[in-house]
C-alpha cells in the first residue's frame, strides 16, 4: 500500500514539474527536425532510418542526464530532499519508486520518438521497413541504456548537478565511438554504446545485412546487461540505506 501511495506521489509530481514536457516534446522535436530533413536529403531509406535510430542513441544519454539531474534538483528545492527523507518507509523503497517512474517516463518517450518517426515517415511514402520494426527498435533504444539509468540516478542524486550532466556528454561520446572500429571489440561491455550497437545491427538485419551481426558479441551484451541491471539494482538498494542528500545540502 505505501508503494502505491509513493507511486501516486511521484506521478502527481511528474505531472507538476518539467520532466513530462521533456519525455514528449524533446521526442516530437526530434521527429519533426529529421523528417523535415528527409524530405530533401538523398539518402537511401534504410540509410535515413539506419541514421535516425544512431543519432537517437546516441543523444539518448544526455536526455537521461538530464531528467535524472531535474528529479534530484526538485528534491533539493523541496526543503532539500525533506520529502524523500521523511517518508515513513524504508528509503530505497523511495529510490526505487522515483527510478521506476523515470524509467515508465523513458519507455513512452522511446516509442515516441522511433515509433512517431516511423509512422510519419511511412506516411511520407516510405515503405520499407514496416512498423513492428519500429516498435521493436523502441523497445531495443530503451532496454539498451536501462543501466545508464541507473548509474545517473545515482551519480545525481550522490553528487552535485554539474556531475550527472557531464556524465551524461561523456556517455553521449563515448556511445558515438562504440559505433567506429574502436568499439567492435568492446561495446558489449560499455552501457552507453550498446543500445547503439543493438539499433544498428537490427537495422541490418532488416535490410538483410545479417552477414554483419556476430550473435556472439549480442549475447555478451545482453549478459552483461542483465547480469550489471541487477549488481546496480542492489547498489542502489544499499545506497539509499545511508542517503543523507549530504550534496544537495553542500551545492
Amino acid at each position: 500500500m505505501r508503494c502505491k501511495n509513493m507511486l501516486k506521489v511521484e506521478l502527481y509530481q511528474l505531472a507538476h514539474s518539467g520532466l513530462i514536457w521533456i519525455h514528449i516534446v524533446v521526442p516530437l522535436c526530434a521527429v519533426s527536425v529529421f523528417l523535415a530533413y528527409y524530405r530533401f536529403a538523398v539518402w537511401s531509406e534504410a540509410g535515413k532510418v539506419t541514421g535516425y535510430l544512431q543519432i537517437l542513441s546516441i543523444a539518448y544519454p544526455v536526455m537521461i542526464a538530464l531528467v535524472t539531474t531535474m528529479a534530484s534538483d526538485f528534491e533539493t528545492r523541496a526543503g532539500c530532499c525533506q520529502l524523500v527523507l521523511t517518508m515513513p518507509c524504508h528509503r530505497s523503497i523511495v529510490h526505487i519508486v522515483k527510478l521506476s517512474v523515470l524509467l515508465i517516463c523513458g519507455v513512452l518517450s522511446s516509442f515516441l520518438a522511433v515509433l512517431g518517426f516511423g509512422v510519419a515517415f511511412r506516411m511520407m511514402g516510405n515503405g520499407g521497413f514496416p512498423i513492428v520494426f519500429y516498435v521493436k527498435a523502441a523497445i531495443l533504444l530503451f532496454c539498451g541504456n536501462i543501466t545508464l539509468y541507473e548509474i545517473s540516478y545515482l551519480v545525481s542524486f550522490q553528487f552535485q548537478r554539474g556531475v550527472g550532466l557531464g556524465l551524461g556528454i561523456v556517455c553521449s561520446l563515448v556511445a558515438a565511438l562504440m559505433q567506429t572500429g574502436l568499439g567492435d571489440a568492446v561495446w558489449y561491455y560499455v552501457p552507453c554504446g550498446i543500445s547503439l550497437r543493438w539499433c544498428s545491427l537490427y537495422a541490418m538485419r532488416q535490410t538483410g545485412n545479417a552477414a554483419q551481426i556476430c550473435c556472439t558479441d549480442v549475447k555478451k551484451s545482453v549478459i552483461f546487461m542483465v547480469v550489471s541491471g541487477l549488481l546496480l539494482l542492489m547498489l542502489l538498494f544499499f545506497w539509499g540505506k545511508t542517503w543523507e542528500a549530504r550534496a544537495a545540502r553542500e551545492e
